[in-house]
């Protein structure tokens, strides 16, 4: 139910939710065990005490949170699922929460309808529903390419023989094929729905670039400036010391090695520059 309600008591819920999903009050009281006409006295103001119990369960039969009867949030959907209902197990359930599995992920995958139809065609693959199809084909094709071996005893019969043999395939083939298109699909369409931010960022990095040279050059004639490899090399690996999970070591070794290629390039090109000049 992707809906948001308008603020209301737990009186106005239950009297939304009847009247969003076509119940009367005879049929909610029976579903949930309730007197009629307690259910009747509270939906009309005539008493508060419905109990508890029966909240939980006029929750459960419209499958909505009891913070949403309460009024403690405007969105009727279930946030908190058992185990068992969600049909995970405990170690499923474990490594969702400890992070082992990037939930935003599964997020992603769950709402994707590409994915849910592939998750069907993975029970097909782990159950040998296709698989024992093409085995049985398999055998029927051996079958077949034996006896025609032994009944037509000329090489026609034995060409015939090899190119029956030959019709048999990987039974697994099919379902690979397929599991790997779905997949590919189903992550092209996510990517595609939560797009990028390429422009942003592009942008970002033009900024950045000119903060740098503007901080290198700082002080410096600026029709002639002098930029060394080591100012560069020292200003991009300060671009990232500060983020987190950075080696120290590995920057020390990256950074000797942007000083070692800007230094490398700018020979080659003071290099080419003199060559030039001397054919010129």
């Amino acid at each position: 139910m992707e809906n948001t309600f308008l603020p209301g008591t737990v009186r106005e819920r239950i009297a939304d939710l009847m009247k969003y999903h076509k119940v009367s009050q005879t049929d909610l009281a029976l579903k949930i065990g309730c007197g009629d006409s307690l259910l009747s006295r509270f939906l009309t103001g005539k008493t508060d005490k419905l109990g508890d119990e029966n909240i939980i369960r006029i929750a459960k039969a419209f499958n909505v949170s009891t913070d949403f009867l309460l009024g403690i949030t405007n969105v009727p959907d279930k946030k908190n699922y058992a185990i068992d209902e969600l049909g995970l197990s405990a170690q499923a359930a474990r490594n969702l929460y400890t992070g082992k599995a990037n939930s935003q992920v599964v997020n992603y995958l769950l709402e994707s309808p590409r994915f849910l139809e592939l998750t069907y065609i993975l029970e097909q693959y782990f159950n040998d529903t296709v698989a024992a199809g093409y085995a049985a084909q398999n055998q029927l094709y051996t079958t077949i390419s034996s006896l025609t071996r032994k009944t037509v005893k000329t090489e026609a019969g034995a060409q015939a023989a090899r190119d029956i043999a030959h019709l048999r395939t990987s039974v697994y083939q099919a379902d690979l094929a397929t599991i790997e298109n779905q997949f590919m699909l189903a992550v092209k369409e996510v990517k595609k729905e939560i797009g990028n931010d390429f422009a942003a960022m592009q942008s970002m990095t033009a900024e950045q670039a000119k903060r740098m040279f503007a901080e290198v050059a700082k002080g410096q004639d600026m029709t002639n400036p002098t930029i060394t490899p080591e100012q560069v090399s020292d200003l991009i690996i300060g671009s990232v010391a500060g983020l987190d999970g950075v080696n120290r070591d590995a920057l020390n070794t990256l950074g000797q090695a942007l000083t070692g290629f800007f230094q490398t390039t700018l020979e080659q090109a003071s290099s080419q520059e003199k060559d030039d000049e001397e054919t010129g």
